[in-house]
């Protein structure tokens, strides 16, 4: 009978590194699209608020109105130079004298009410056609804010559409080892 015993110890050397290059290059139609949205938003400024744009915004019907309320002015000032007139006649001789001041403070009166109408209500329409025309123009730079908004998201989104390239080589390390028993047996 015989028994042997044996083994081996080597070294073998595989190295392995990874060297990779990544290259990301946009679509045409991404880089389109991209180029595009740009050149829209750099068109984009935010709008300040035009006095001049009231006008468009002003009610046809505000002269109607005024005249109407000066209508009612009229009648409402005809009742009173009546009345006065009234006053007047069963005041008799005794009125007379004062009776140009009373004319003349009735009158002036008058003007100043209907001067104050007038202003009122122009005012009013003003205002109106003002507060539409800021609301237009606050509508407007919102739309911008939103459209930029809007292209970015597309930017955004577009930027990560391409083709991408890698490259790169392995080098890889490591050890070996073996042991083994031998026997014969015969007799």
């Amino acid at each position: 009978m015989a028994i042997g015993a044996s083994g081996s110890k080597g070294k073998s050397r595989q190295e392995s590194a990874v060297n990779q290059t990544q290259t990301t290059t946009l679509s045409d139609r991404a880089a389109g699209m991209l180029n595009q949205g740009i050149a829209d938003a750099k068109g984009l400024s935010y709008q300040r608020f035009d006095p001049n744009s009231i006008d468009q915004y002003q009610s046809p019907y505000t002269q109607s109105v005024i005249d109407a309320s000066l209508a009612q002015a009229n009648h409402s000032d005809a009742l009173a130079r009546n009345q006065q007139q009234s006053d007047f006649a069963s005041a008799g001789a005794f009125g007379d004298d004062r009776r140009p001041i009373y004319e003349a403070e009735l009158a002036g009166a008058q003007s100043r009410d209907r001067a104050g109408l007038i202003a009122g209500l122009n005012d009013k329409a003003f205002g109106q056609a003002r507060d539409v025309a800021q609301g237009e123009n606050q509508n407007e730079n919102q739309m911008q804010l939103a459209l930029q908004a809007l292209l970015a998201q597309l930017r955004g989104g577009f930027a990560n559409e391409g083709t991408q390239t890698l490259t790169g080589t392995n080098l890889t390390k490591g050890k070996t080892q073996s042991f083994g028993l031998t026997g014969t047996y015969g007799g």
